[in-house]
């Protein structure tokens, strides 16, 4: 299957790599030494135990917005605030049948996808697995896990033809028919992890390992239920934050990508996820105070990138 991934960071380098096994894999992203070195060396994955491997047959990379070829598969692997640009640029790739899946950070990514393709074949996702973008189209691997994916349609085959398409490819993925399941699920791993990591500028087992870390990533959490309840998906409190806990363990030596983005001064992910969380909370009436203040917080110190270091 012909397939482009847009957003060629740590997770997009991650699935494209793995993706490459059995598929012709494009790698679009806006930063011109990541393609030109893509292109020309392929996708190193450094492993969890050491090892590494060079992915460079069946992968190619270009430019975003360069690539005019018609493709059966696109995956959005860009920042939520990138998400309009990065469709809008890469239009060409869409064809009549092309399946656009997002396994982006955030909410709102299946909507702003539906711009462009019609929404049987729009897919999201959610993945366990988490990476760190060591440049020059070399990927970290600092964790496995679950990769689940949903038809924001309830096109089951869709979804059921990815689930396929992915596991063939040696990476573990399973369908859900609950799609607002999916994403708010995503939110509540999100919305703790990320933006408490990049604050305390931690790895994401601090977390759990710290009772102070945990019961704000807790009030944090419950807050977001509470949101989502008023949305009208219910959630077992206790089974979220063994969730949350699982994938802290799990990863626990690695580094959220809004820890990335901190480390490299780059404008962060917030409003998507806490932002989001709020800005839904008050359609409901739902108090929000933990994350309103994750929200002001990070983007306090996304105001310190202009101090020298």
């Amino acid at each position: 299957m012909k397939t482009a991934i847009i957003g060629a960071g740590a997770m997009g380098c991650l699935y494209g790599a793995y993706l490459s096994r059995s598929n012709q894999v494009i790698m679009i992203d806006s930063y011109a030494p990541q393609t030109e070195s893509i292109a020309r060396d392929g996708i190193t994955v450094a492993e969890t135990d050491g090892t590494e491997k060079v992915f460079k047959e069946n992968i190619s990379a270009c430019l975003s917005g360069c690539c005019k070829e018609k493709v059966d598969l696109v995956i959005v692997f860009v920042k939520s605030t990138n998400t309009d640009a990065a469709l809008s640029e890469n239009q060409s790739l869409f064809g009549e049948d092309t399946i656009v899946l997002t396994l982006q950070n955030g909410a709102g990514n299946d909507r702003k996808v539906s711009k462009y393709v019609p929404e049987k074949n729009v897919l999201v996702g959610t993945s366990k697995h988490n990476a760190v973008n060591l440049g020059n189209g070399k990927t970290r691997h600092g964790g496995s896990g679950l990769t689940v994916v949903g038809s924001k349609a309830h096109c089951r085959e869709n979804a059921e033809n990815m689930a396929a398409l992915f596991c063939e490819s040696g990476i573990e993925t399973e369908t859900s028919e609950d799609i607002q399941r999916i994403i708010w699920s995503k939110l509540f791993v999100n919305l703790s992890i990320n933006a408490f990591t990049a604050i305390t500028q931690t790895p994401i087992g601090y977390l759990a390992q710290n009772p102070h870390a945990w019961d704000f990533a807790r009030r944090l959490i419950y807050e977001a239920v509470d949101v989502a309840e008023a949305d009208g998906t219910y959630f077992d409190r206790r089974e979220v934050l063994e969730t949350v806990k699982k994938v802290c363990l799990d990863d626990a030596h690695g580094y959220s990508s809004m820890y990335q983005d901190r480390k490299r001064r780059v404008k962060t992910e917030i409003d998507a996820i806490n932002g989001a969380i709020v800005e839904q909370a008050k359609l409901y009436g739902v108090p929000t105070p933990c994350n309103a203040l994750i929200v002001d917080l990070v983007h306090a110190i996304e105001g310190t990138y202009g101090f020298a270091e």
